[in-house]
């Protein structure tokens, strides 16, 4: 291939006169040859990214042609079709993702609205990072409770029974409560219930409640020791600000 061709191939681009599936098209056709004759650097501006949609290679290979031809002092129009195309594109892709927010927000408000009357904070931080991909399961009758406390000889406290007759099942990316694995343990000389596994520290991390203090606490088992860490002073401020709080971090 002549350098020429190559100047008339991205001249017409320049001008916006070519569709998208001759770009395409030429350009899979001839790429060693724009490589070797505009440059690695020139060729990998141009190049069509396969992560992109048709119009988006469109202007991105055209905003690298017109450089390259500008470097030879080449003068050539440069269309504003392209990138308008793409504008409209990211537009609608927008306009759809806003549309999935909204949808999200009235699966959640359908699902777990009941969660308002006792933990505000946390239903409205669900209504923003909530995704498919987590389980909140719907709590479990009373008269269950007493199974439980037989089964670990031990009374559970009030904002417990609170949050298991809400959430039986909390599975968020890195944080796990499930009052079907509920056991107690004793870890460094003191008994905890073990709620699950929060993941600040390190992944396995398991989460402690305290039925003394009614404290909770992280076994961050990876430390050198392993520590035991405080994060909240009662479940509802686990519940209502240090989760709240992860999923804001993890959200950004």
């Amino acid at each position: 291939m002549m350098q020429q061709e190559i100047i008339d191939q991205f001249s017409s681009l320049s001008e916006g006169k070519l569709t998208t599936q001759e770009w395409l098209s030429w350009f899979s056709d001839h790429q060693d040859d724009v490589e070797k004759i505009c440059g690695r650097t020139a060729f990998l501006k141009i190049k069509p990214k396969e992560s992109f949609s048709g119009v988006r290679n469109l202007y991105i290979g055209q905003l690298g042609a017109f450089d390259w031809l500008k470097s030879l002092k080449i003068n050539v129009d440069f269309s504003d079709l392209y990138k308008k195309g793409w504008e409209r594109e990211f537009d609608d892709f927008c306009k759809a993702e806003k549309q999935k927010e909204i949808q999200l927000q009235k699966d959640v408000e359908h699902k777990f609205g009941y969660l308002k009357d006792y933990y505000p904070k946390f239903f409205g931080q669900l209504t923003k990072s909530y995704s498919n991909s987590d389980v909140i399961e719907a709590g479990i009758q009373q008269d269950f409770i007493p199974n439980i406390e037989k089964e670990l000889s031990i009374k559970l406290p009030d904002d417990l029974i609170t949050w298991y007759r809400n959430v039986s099942v909390l599975k968020l990316e890195g944080l796990e409560i499930n009052c079907n694995e509920l056991s107690v343990e004793t870890i460094q000389k003191k008994q905890y219930l073990v709620l699950g596994e929060f993941w600040l520290y390190g992944d396995g991390d398991q989460l402690l409640y305290s039925l003394e203090t009614q404290n909770i606490y992280i076994f961050a088992h990876e430390n050198a020791p392993p520590k035991v860490i405080k994060i909240a002073s009662s479940l509802s401020d686990l519940i209502e600000k240090k989760i709240v709080f992860y999923l804001k971090e993890y959200e950004s």
